[in-house]
């Protein structure tokens, strides 16, 4: 049963559409999620201790992050529509200059509804079988932002899901009991994708990754199920502080 005091916030604007704030090359969260990789004992293990660049232009199919030893491909595990709802309905940030930022209203009107899907209770009704009819035919809004998901997981490359939020209880939980709690849920909500990722891209290693007490979790996909492997502090990306400084929380992190 999935603990009900687990709660979730999607990240900020900034942190996950790419090039949201103007001139501001560090926009982009495939860079410090290579950051954070560099810092995980588990992810060195698999570069067998080859730090992972992030290849800016991947103009041949390459993977987003590589080592000599070991390379993996970054996706967003969300709906179309929440990351759409999260770009129109923000408030809009602009860079003058390096030290000057301004913060104005979003672009969607004050007080209008924004329709999206979230995106695990989406995927949560879904048998195996439902996903390979969807793959091939989907059927309705909610099917057509599933399929756009499939597709992700269809890739032939070692593929590291970033779930774009910030994790949380409204009880108080250890961590211990915090990550044992978000384990359970991942493995009841998503089982049916860790399936259909198998049948598709049998082989490839598969990741799933969000943020908790201030960490960034890492699962892999691990004998049928999602296990917790490693952690690391958000601090230990110089990208993710100075993003966080400069644009999280309307600039009041300060």
């Amino acid at each position: 049963m999935i603990d009900e005091s687990l709660r979730e916030k999607i990240l900020d604007a900034p942190f996950i559409i790419r090039n949201y704030v103007n001139d501001e090359p560090e926009c982009n969260y495939e860079r410090y999620l290579t950051e954070l990789l560099n810092h995980s004992t588990f992810f060195m293990q698999k570069s067998k201790g080859a730090p992972f660049k992030w290849v800016e232009h991947q103009e041949h199919g390459e993977c987003d992050a590589v080592s000599e030893n070991y390379s993996i491909d970054y996706k967003l595990f969300a709906t179309r529509s929440r990351l759409h709802g999260l770009k129109e309905t923000s408030n809009r940030i602009t860079k003058y200059i390096d030290g000057v930022i301004g913060f104005g209203t979003g672009r969607w009107p004050a007080g209008e509804p924004f329709r999206c899907f979230r995106t695990v209770a989406a995927l949560r009704p879904c048998s195996i079988e439902d996903l390979s009819r969807v793959a091939d035919a989907p059927d309705g809004d909610v099917e057509k932002e599933i399929s756009i998901i499939l597709k992700s997981l269809r890739v032939k490359k070692n593929l590291l899901l970033f779930y774009p939020y910030t994790l949380s209880f409204s009880d108080m939980h250890t961590f211990e009991d915090g990550c044992k709690s978000i384990s359970e849920a991942f493995n009841e909500d998503l089982s049916n994708i860790i399936v259909y990722r198998e049948t598709v891209a049998p082989g490839f290693d598969t990741f799933l990754c969000t943020i908790y007490d201030e960490k960034l979790l890492i699962f892999e996909l691990s004998a049928d199920a999602w296990e917790l492997e490693d952690f690391v502090e958000l601090k230990q990306s110089k990208v993710y502080m100075h993003m966080y400084y400069a644009y999280g929380n309307n600039g009041f992190n300060f």
